[in-house]
């Protein structure tokens, strides 16, 4: 078993390389530019538009974007779909991983073969957090679009929708908070970035001091 998990471990390394990356970032953008137009190719309120041509045009949003692309599209096909995935692929990461942590080492091998999986279930924690906090964001949001949508737009009240955009919001905020205390890499290059920001900010200063000496 071992054996098995070192080799997966020398493919990924071989597989997830730099370039491949690349691609799979880029292929992410390209696939979100087209997702994110679809309201400027057709899928708009054009009652609402038209009726508006020969006034001042309030630019807000739910008067421009329909319901039903909120719901069908936004949070079906965009946001609901990928979170079931991601939770499956995560709960499958948990359990592949606690079963070969069960297994005690018995070599130097094992040993750091089991050091890697502790390691691999930290990040793997951290990133299941950063999952949850945007699944709690986002969520509330999309469900009270739900309930409108299909049940009646005065059931949910506006402050709710209002806070429900608040968590929306928070959810970028919070991101970079996880990443730093909770991913030892990210923290460190954090502490990197500010030290030389203080580090130019100190030498800039005394380069004055100098200069009006």
């Amino acid at each position: 078993m071992i054996l098995i998990f070192i080799n997966c471990f020398y493919r990924y390394r071989n597989t997830v390389t730099q370039r491949h990356s690349c691609f799979v970032v880029a292929a992410c953008w390209l696939v979100a530019i087209p997702l994110s137009f679809a309201p400027m190719l057709g899928w708009y309120k054009q009652k609402t538009l038209s009726e508006s041509a020969n006034s001042t045009i309030v630019c807000r949003y739910i008067d421009v974007i329909p319901m039903s692309y909120l719901v069908y599209f936004s949070f079906f096909l965009c946001t609901l779909i990928p979170l079931l995935i991601m939770a499956v692929l995560y709960g499958y990461i948990f359990i592949t991983i606690r079963g070969k942590l069960r297994e005690k080492p018995g070599n130097s091998v094992q040993t750091q073969s089991y050091n890697y999986l502790k390691k691999e279930r930290q990040l793997a924690g951290s990133l299941s957090l950063v999952f949850v906090l945007f699944a709690l964001s986002w969520l509330p949001l999309q469900i009270m679009n739900c309930i409108a949508y299909f049940g009646g737009e005065d059931i949910v009240p506006i402050p709710a929708f209002y806070v429900g955009i608040m968590l929306s919001h928070v959810n970028s905020a919070l991101n970079p908070v996880v990443y730093t205390f909770k991913i030892k890499k990210i923290k460190t290059t954090y502490l990197q970035i500010w030290r030389r920001c203080i580090d130019c900010g100190d030498n800039r200063q005394q380069s004055q001091c100098e200069q009006s000496a």
